[in-house]
């Protein structure tokens, strides 16, 4: 790429970095946004709008830019519809225009232009219709939306902070500033979030003065103040919507997603010192580069030093254009013509000093024309050349004033959006006709621009007024301090003007919404069509929506379809607006929990060893835990196969701290798991425990697990990790209904042990050695399903003789800090760790129940847990189990399987079926291993009852991986039928 020579009116400096915008590399000054960088080198076409295709320039400073929209970076994982403005360059970075093909110059798609009558409003409705509409199909897909779509996602996680505070401002200009600092000086604790890289709002350009020192000064005591005050300013941080007392506010450092956050704020009171944003007025061609926003023009100039036109004609309907003319005279700018839409009447009622500014402005040779109106831009080669003007009075009499940049203001639309999100309704008020948020919560302060106050004493002491407040209804009660005295600009004596004198032809061209190409006949249409509520005008054109929402042109429709109608506009009001108010990344609206982090992360206390010694870590439910360990194997397969034969000839520990623990207690405690069990916990005895299972209301199996008597009157039942939640939430939803009035406590106590199992023939010995003399003799004793409970260096243990392998096995139970010790202590001893994979390879083998085979559709019957049932006990669930549905021939029944040849693999997932019928399914595989004690396929499986008879051939066929297998039905226990090594 070639460096692109800076054009006339630069002012870069030494230090400069380069950056690149469609393919040309240009250089930029320190802390440039894209923005002012390519204003600087005389760059003017920015982009294409969306629906003409019409080329297009930047017309604001701030993020409601509707045009100069621009992709950042190169590849699959480009940022689309970035606002220039708020793009804060960076050395190298990549840009490009949107919305034209093949380059911004030359865009094929700009011939819709000649199509101005035919896309009017609503055209999207009357035109892409059934069946006609698959012949545009393709031209829509090409051409809607913003920027392409990113391919790829690089972006950092979103970091999440979670602030609570006495008072909110929204914005740092001088209503917000004040305001934060009178609820400083009363005591409370503010925070501050300004969009902004810097604080003072229009103070950067406006000539004013504060309590008798320049605003600068003020602006630089008044922070220092705050700062020693302990006030938190989020600078390019904007809120971005909320409800229900939650502010959410985000930042992107530099506009780009990087470094960027979300903070989700509670404050007792919020100020909203939000500002307002100009508006335009429209004329014939307004979209034309080189036609920009009044105050737009002057931060370019204020803050970066830029130019945005050597010759300038300023067109406006209230007194601060003459301010800021006098202004761009001062740094060396020629304005040849300021265009007022008031007539000569209203501007000698203006301030003395507006007067003295214009006397001034006629003797640089500055052309006034008051009762006048720009009816037309003129241009060529993708810039505006000169401003057709009229009187008011006669607008055919036009002349042509030559100029490089047309600034407009139309007036300002309060910055209410914040106040619309919690109880706020959207209306228009004010001498101005500017938007307002009454009837929101009395938590809500407004402030400043924000609330219709325009000059700068207002400003001031609206800041004061609201800022104390807010501290009051936060609690705080100490002095707020003076009110600061400010003089500026004088109040701008704003004569509403919407839109120039136009033939009704010309209207297509008189543009309202720049983003979307809504015009003013594009309203007039929409009115004559039946939609008259402005709401309906929004949808019909699409006025106000898009990323710019309709910050720069939703006020000024609603105005000119309340011209249109012979209406007030307060009488049409304007559109709501809707969160986020500012452009937000759908990553930092994921936050930090994306893709496999979506879901909520529980982890053992054992997971740091496990993550540091090869554990691969898997989601079970919404725990982590280890699969295999890969000092076993390469992969899940072969490390199972080595784990689990481990166990069976040496043994090994497993970390089953996620199996869920419900503590119930009470006098009332036995008759509550009576209730919730297929079996009688009130027969259990203090220190032994019992194999329980639960029903769903329906009568289908919902849960198993062991209930252990810890005392007479205290229970602790452990659960399946996959039904932990629902199994508590099954108990808590009883002993709250049913068991209200009954003396019985159900408490989550899962976190609170840790559970490691030591199974294996040489699990007692080795947890003998390692407990000690004390623990020795209790082990030797202990019987299948006994507990004891003693200490292991000097901490509570409780130690279970039960088993989910079939092997001599031991649960230990102990506090989370003790965790650890324990399990590297037996690490120690000899004892080798085996994974979820393992685990089922060993409870397959033994015909254990798996979260597979209590799939929400079996009863107790189907999984051979018949035994379970007894006579005359009621508990949930029971007094379905007589449905003749669930005794059914076809009723599934569990039966173990192996391969006929005794060495075929087959696949959990298979369905079942007759040799002789390969169509219809008689049940299906819920588990399949590799059993490394018999060298062969084994599994589980769901077959019809009529066919569940050992020896039964069947084959299991499983098309979607090309595998059909013949096997044959056994007995769900595959070994150690008679479980003479689970009683050593």
């Amino acid at each position: 790429m070639n460096d692109h020579a800076a054009r006339r009116g630069s002012r870069l400096a030494p230090g400069t970095l380069r950056f690149a915008f469609d393919g040309r590399t240009y250089i930029a000054r320190a802390g440039d946004t894209a923005a002012s960088a390519l204003l600087a080198n005389g760059v003017r076409a920015l982009g294409r709008s969306v629906k003409y295709r019409r080329i297009r320039g930047l017309m604001a400073a701030g993020p409601e830019e509707p045009n100069a929209l621009l992709t950042v970076g190169t590849g699959a994982a480009i940022i689309p519809n970035v606002a220039a403005p708020q793009l804060v360059l960076r050395e190298g970075l990549v840009l490009a225009s949107q919305n034209r093909w093949p380059t911004l110059r030359y865009d094929l798609a700009s011939l819709l232009q000649a199509g101005g009558g035919f896309f009017g409003a609503g055209f999207q409705y009357k035109t892409f219709m059934w069946p006609s509409w698959k012949t545009y199909e393709w031209m829509i897909r090409t051409l809607a939306g913003l920027g392409a779509a990113p391919g790829a996602c690089d972006l950092p996680p979103v970091a999440i902070e979670h602030i609570s505070c006495d008072v909110l401002i929204g914005g740092a200009g001088p209503a917000g500033l004040t305001a934060a600092l009178a609820a400083a000086r009363a005591g409370a604790r503010v925070v501050i979030c300004e969009r902004e890289p810097v604080c003072g709002g229009e103070l950067e350009f406006e000539s004013a003065t504060i309590d008798g020192t320049a605003a600068a000064d003020w602006l630089e005591t008044t922070q220092s103040e705050l700062l020693a005050r302990d006030v938190r300013v989020l600078r390019q941080t904007t809120v971005v919507g909320g409800s229900d007392g939650l502010l959410i506010a985000h930042s992107e450092p530099d506009g780009l997603p990087g470094a960027n956050a979300v903070y989700r704020i509670r404050p007792k009171a919020f100020v909203m010192a939000n500002g307002s944003v100009e508006h335009p007025i429209a004329f014939i061609d307004n979209d034309l580069p080189g036609v920009m926003l009044l105050g737009a023009a002057e931060r370019y100039l204020a803050r970066f030093g830029v130019r945005v036109g050597s010759e300038l004609v300023l067109f406006a309907n209230h007194d601060r254009v003459y301010a800021a003319a006098a202004r761009f005279l001062a740094a060396g700018v020629r304005v040849r013509a300021i265009i007022d839409s008031r007539d000569e009447r209203a501007i000698d009622a203006a301030t003395a000093g507006t007067g003295r500014a214009r006397t001034e402005l006629v003797r640089a040779g500055v052309v006034c024309l008051p009762g006048h109106a720009v009816i037309a831009a003129h241009g060529g080669r993708g810039r505006v050349r000169a401003a057709l003007v009229a009187p008011l009075a006669a607008p055919h009499a036009t002349r042509s004033l030559a100029c490089d940049a047309l600034l407009v203001s139309g007036g300002w639309t309060a910055a209410v959006h914040a106040g619309m999100q919690d109880g706020g309704v959207p209306a228009v008020a004010g001498s101005s006709d500017a938007a307002a948020a009454p009837d929101r919560p009395a938590w809500r302060q407004l402030a400043g621009a924000s609330n219709d106050a325009l000059e700068l004493g207002a400003v001031l002491a609206q800041g004061h007024r609201a800022g104390e407040r807010a501290a009051r209804l936060a609690g705080a009660g100490a002095e707020a301090g003076p009110v600061p005295r400010g003089q500026g600009d004088p109040a701008p004596r704003l004569v509403p003007f919407w839109r120039s004198p136009a033939a009704r032809g010309a209207e297509k061209r008189q543009f309202v919404d720049l983003q979307n190409d809504v015009t003013v006949a594009d309203l007039r249409q929409a009115l004559d069509e039946g939609f008259l509520d402005i709401e309906h005008v929004k949808r019909y054109t699409t006025l106000g929506v898009g990323t710019e929402q309709g910050r720069t042109g939703s006020l000024l429709g609603a105005a000119i379809v309340a011209e249109i109608q012979g209406l007030a506009v307060s009488d049409v009001g304007t559109s709501r607006l809707r969160p986020p108010y500012h452009p937000v990344t759908l990553r930092s609206l994921a936050g930090r929990r994306v893709g496999p982090a979506l879901r909520v992360t529980r982890r053992t206390p054992l997971h740091e060893w496990h993550a540091a010694h090869g554990g691969q870590l898997e989601s079970t439910g919404l725990w982590l835990r280890p699969r295999y360990y890969t000092a076993n194997g390469a992969d899940a397969f072969t490390a199972g196969i080595a784990e689990a034969a481990r166990v069976r000839t040496r043994g090994g520990i497993t970390d089953a701290s996620t199996l869920g623990k419900i503590e119930v207690a009470g006098p009332d405690a036995a008759a509550f798991l009576d209730r919730m069990y297929l079996t009688r916990a009130s027969t259990i005895k203090p220190g032994r425990s019992k194999y329980m299972v639960n029903l769903r209301e329906d009568g289908m199996v919902l849960d198993d697990g062991i209930v252990l008597r810890l005392e007479e009157q205290r229970f602790l039942a452990t659960t399946s990790s996959a039904h932990a939640q629902h199994m508590l939430s099954h108990f808590e939803h009883y002993r709250d209904t049913e068991w209200a009035h009954r003396k019985v406590t159900v408490s989550d106590v899962t976190e609170a042990w840790a559970v490691i199992v030591a199974a294996g023939p040489g699990s007692r010995d080795t947890l003998g050695r390692l407990l000690g003399a004390e623990w020795r003799g209790s082990l030797e004793r202990l019987n299948h399903m006994e507990f004891a409970h003693r200490h292991w260096r000097e901490r509570d243990l409780r130690v279970l003789r039960a088993s989910f392998s079939g092997e001599l096995a031991f649960e230990l139970h102990c506090r989370p800090a003790s965790a650890l010790p324990l399990w590297e202590a037996l690490i120690e001893s000899g004892m080798a760790p085996y994974g979820l994979e393992a685990l089922d390879i060993l409870r397959v083998e033994k015909g254990y129940l798996g979260s597979f085979e209590m799939n929400g559709q079996t009863t107790a019957d189907d999984l051979g847990l018949s035994g379970h049932v007894k006579a005359g006990h009621r508990c949930v669930g029971s007094e379905l189990l007589d449905r003749p549905a669930f005794h059914e021939p076809t009723r599934p029944r569990l039966v173990g399987l192996k391969a006929a040849d005794g060495r075929a693999r087959f696949l959990p997932g298979a369905q079942l079926t007759t040799p002789d019928d390969p169509v219809h399914a008689c049940g299906f595989v819920t588990s399949a291993v590799y059993s490394p004690a018999l060298g062969e396929w084994i599994g589980l499986a769901l077959a019809a009852r009529t066919l569940a008879a050992d020896g039964t051939l069947l084959v299991a066929r499983d098309p979607l991986r090309a595998r059909d297998t013949a096997v044959r039905i056994v007995p769900p226990v595959h070994f150690d039928p008679g479980a003479e090594r689970l009683k050593a």
